[in-house]
């Protein structure tokens, strides 16, 4: 995690995650962490939020006061899956340090990567 990610809100990383010409089409929020609890108390996502798809619109606003990239012990942000007209992106982590990562969202030649530490 560098230290600008530190200073960005989820909405600020995914934005900057974004390739040029990309954009979102819809986000879907899973739990916060491990799923154990832990969320923040407001809960930044209502749960009646969560597993549904969003628009950009309903999305952005319900991420500005967490962010992806955090360190090692129980993640502090909430697993997604985000489409965008280009790619599938998700929170990956390991060991509870989290960051972004993505997948074309069709065949496409590229050199694949492996997330994960």
């Amino acid at each position: 995690m560098t230290r600008e990610s530190q200073d960005l809100t989820a909405e600020q990383e995914l934005v900057a995650f974004l390739e040029e010409g990309e954009h979102i089409e819809a986000i879907v929020f899973g739990e916060w962490g491990w799923g154990n609890g832990g969320a923040p108390d407001p809960t930044p996502v209502p749960e009646d939020k969560q597993g549904v798809v969003l628009s950009w619109n309903e999305a952005w606003p319900l991420m500005r006061t967490w962010r992806f990239s955090g360190g090692f012990g129980c993640p502090d942000c909430y697993a997604i899956r985000c489409w965008t007209n280009r790619r599938v992106i998700w929170v990956t982590q390991y060991d509870g340090s989290t960051w972004l990562s993505s997948a074309p969202r069709n065949p496409v030649a590229h050199m694949p990567d492996m997330p994960g530490g």
